[in-house]
């Protein structure tokens, strides 16, 4: 058996616990565990299986995972928390947490570690939901380094929420490289 795939055997059996954005940590919810493994579903088949969290940052809304089917790595995914405005709008000024609502994404990226996917797999504000539209969303596949207006559309009255979503897939994409950097993929 390879070194890499002995790595990575026993990466599956590491649990992490992410912050959330209140600053406990806490382990992605049941219910959004669930969604994640719908999405999968849906993209690879039924056959794909993710591992328990790879430990990154705990101070992190990110929830990284190994996908696999049978023996093979097929990618990683990570599902992560951005913010949105709630009904009535928010300000970009106002910057106090009950101003924002919380919702859930995940990017899947294969082995090569490039997007495959983004996909919105909770928004539950009114207000911006434009986000999770799967022709916009589609910008992201196999590209790097994501800025609103240069090679991701705005979208007008989902501000907050497409700059939270662009910036945390820059952020995943930086978390994808530095466990490829220290060898925990």
């Amino acid at each position: 058996m390879q070194i890499k795939t002995v790595k990575r055997i026993c990466i599956l059996g590491i649990v992490a616990i992410s912050a959330s954005w209140s600053g406990y940590h806490s382990p992605l919810p049941d219910h959004l565990k669930k969604k994640v493994n719908k999405t999968l579903i849906r993209i690879f088949g039924k056959d794909i299986k993710h591992s328990d969290e790879i430990l990154t940052d705990l101070h992190s809304n990110h929830h990284v995972f190994n996908l696999t089917q049978g023996d093979s790595l097929m990618g990683y995914a990570i599902a992560s928390r951005a913010l949105g405005c709630k009904i009535g709008g928010c300000s970009t000024d106002n910057k106090e947490k009950s101003s924002f609502e919380e919702f859930f994404y995940m990017t899947v990226f294969n082995t090569n570690y490039q997007i495959e996917k983004v996909k919105v797999i909770e928004y539950t504000s009114d207000h911006g939901y434009q986000i999770a539209n799967r022709g916009w969303l589609k910008q992201f596949k196999h590209r790097e380094n994501f800025t609103v207006g240069e090679n991701i559309d705005a979208i007008s009255g989902a501000t907050i929420s497409v700059n939270s979503i662009v910036n945390g897939v820059n952020s995943q994409k930086d978390i994808i490289r530095k466990l490829q950097e220290n060898d925990k993929l």
